[in-house]
């Protein structure tokens, strides 16, 4: 049953990136039906300050420490306004844009997990944030969300533009099943096309012939489970030319097959289930190699456990 209003909470940490997240989500939503919460957890000292300040470049003296900081909160507050005007012009009512700051409880990604369990449909965070520190921060709040979401996709926001170009990393799991459910109901679902694809990994315990009769096997058994995420997609509204399906041969893992076929595709959104986390953790930490990486570097990502 579709939701009368949908409600995306946004980690928002003032960073450039957390900028596209809005971006990313304004222009795949339809504003009548969603209501934006930019939700900050206000930190009083950075992350390292406290063990390794002074190796980090952060200001050592209490004096330069507190004019660092309100330096930065007020590049945070104009960030944050700017976000705000963003939405409006994007068409979203006064009313469904919230603003939501509190002070860190836990910890900034535990704070939140325990907001994304407060009856929101997603959550959406930057790949990374505002520290200078990107060898360390890399992709370190989404990593800790990675497996504490359950029920909503965690979109991981690498990049706003095709965002309605999306590729589906079909494995037949349950979760991706849910995945392209949840997805149908969150977009605006007239303005985009969708790929669901399936890679087919090679065999090496099979002969050529025998590989080529396991991949008519393995197609056969995915037909039902793909014409039924079809079927969804068209009463989500997705146009029937909008809809296709792929199966990828001769591939030597399903990360490295997903993401050379996203690029190639000129897709701006990948959406994988939880089992399908290999895929996820290589694109955070470019543990498909260098190359890999640099190509999905604008992907956003949704994962769903």
């Amino acid at each position: 049953m579709e939701k009368e209003q949908l409600r995306i909470l946004i980690a928002f940490d003032g960073s450039e990136l957390a900028l596209q997240a809005v971006r990313y989500m304004a222009g795949l939503v339809q504003p009548s039906k969603t209501e934006m919460v930019l939700f900050h957890v206000e930190t009083k000292m950075p992350e390292f300050h406290n063990e390794r300040g002074i190796d980090m470049g952060f200001p050592s003296k209490k004096s330069d420490a507190r004019a660092f900081f309100l330096q930065q909160r007020k590049a945070f507050n104009q960030t944050l306004k700017k976000a705000y005007q963003e939405l409006r012009e994007a068409g979203f009512p006064e009313s469904a844009i919230v603003t939501k700051i509190q002070e860190k409880k836990i910890g900034i990604a535990r704070d939140i997990i325990r907001e994304a369990q407060e009856g929101y449909d997603a959550l959406v965070v930057g790949r990374t944030g505002t520290s200078k520190l990107k060898d360390i921060l890399l992709g370190s709040i989404p990593t800790k969300l990675l497996g504490k979401i359950k029920g909503i996709p965690l979109i991981v926001v690498g990049g706003v533009s095709r965002q309605n170009k999306i590729l589906v990393a079909f494995d037949g799991s349950k979760e991706i099943m849910r995945a392209v459910r949840h997805m149908g109901q969150v977009v605006n679902a007239g303005d985009c096309k969708v790929m669901l694809c399936h890679v087919l990994r090679s065999q090496s315990i099979f002969q050529r012939g025998d590989e080529v009769i396991w991949q008519k096997m393995e197609k056969e058994r995915m037909e039902p489970k793909l014409n039924e995420l079809k079927a969804c997609l068209f009463d989500a509204g997705v146009p029937f030319n909008n809809v296709s399906c792929e199966f990828l041969t001769d591939k030597i893992s399903r990360a490295s097959g997903v993401l050379e076929r996203a690029k190639e595709g000129k897709f701006g959104t990948l959406v994988i289930g939880r089992r399908g986390m290999t895929v996820v953790k290589e694109f955070f930490v470019g543990r498909v190699g260098n190359k890999i990486f640099q190509l999905a570097g604008d992907l956003t990502v949704w994962v769903m456990s």
